[in-house]
């Protein structure tokens, strides 16, 4: 399915790429280095204490104090993206609209998973339990992603909607501790990963995900000999 670059009125033109030039929307520019400080902190925090015995000291004491069996963590990860979209339900708006929240979000999350399956390959650290694919947490991950994703959308609004969401992925790092799923370094190293991988997204998206850009694009079919096939038109 051929995707032609450009149209002006009736006729079909095709654009060289490489006369494109990427121009990045980040609304926050201002902000400079400030978003990526603790999200780096915990990284770095969780790799060295991949390195030290307290990982091992920290083990052993949840399993003889605080040792849970459950499958909520498996839901709640992704609790800040239902409160989004229930927030939009009910007509209070985010920074962005409907449309560019989902790409934001969908970006995000298929990038924290190709970024956190690739570390666990690269790492291959074993859980506490002794299976592979321990460093980082991919539930941690998805779930301070997501609650970034939220804190960038909501945190202008009220401080509360940021802290419910960092609440909520707190409570899945916890809990993939407390199962003894993953070593607390992971966890940490888990939620920098989620928090920066969301901070990138929003630096590189270019916001034209709403009305006004979807109404330039265009689809129908088309046939070439005996191919068949639909065009994507974007009308500049």
């Amino acid at each position: 399915m051929p995707l032609l670059a450009g149209a002006a009125d009736s006729h079909l033109t095709f654009h060289n790429d490489s006369n494109h030039q990427i121009n990045f929307r980040y609304a926050d520019k201002q902000r400079g280095l400030k978003p990526f400080i603790v999200p780096s902190a915990l990284i770095a925090t969780g790799t060295l204490l991949h390195f030290s015995d307290a990982k091992y000291r920290l083990n052993d004491w949840r399993s003889e104090h605080f040792n849970y069996q459950g499958s909520l963590d498996d839901y709640l990860r992704l609790g800040p993206v239902a409160a989004v979209y229930a927030l939009n339900a009910f007509g209070v708006k985010g920074k962005n609209n409907l449309g560019n929240q989902t790409a934001l979000l969908l970006k995000t999350m298929v990038l924290t998973s190709v970024v956190t399956k690739g570390l666990k390959n690269l790492t291959a650290v074993e859980r506490p339990g002794g299976d592979a694919g321990s460093m980082p947490s991919g539930h941690t991950s998805i779930a301070f992603a997501a609650a970034q994703w939220m804190h960038r959308e909501y945190g202008e609004r009220s401080t509360w909607y940021s802290v419910g969401a960092y609440a909520c992925a707190t409570t899945v790092g916890v809990m993939r501790v407390a199962k003894g799923s993953h070593w607390a370094s992971d966890v940490l190293v888990g939620a920098g990963l989620g928090m920066l991988t969301t901070e990138f997204i929003y630096l590189t998206h270019q916001y034209k995900w709403d009305r006004e850009h979807l109404r330039n694009f265009d689809i129908f079919p088309f046939q070439l000999g005996q191919q068949k096939g639909l065009s994507l038109v974007y009308h500049f």
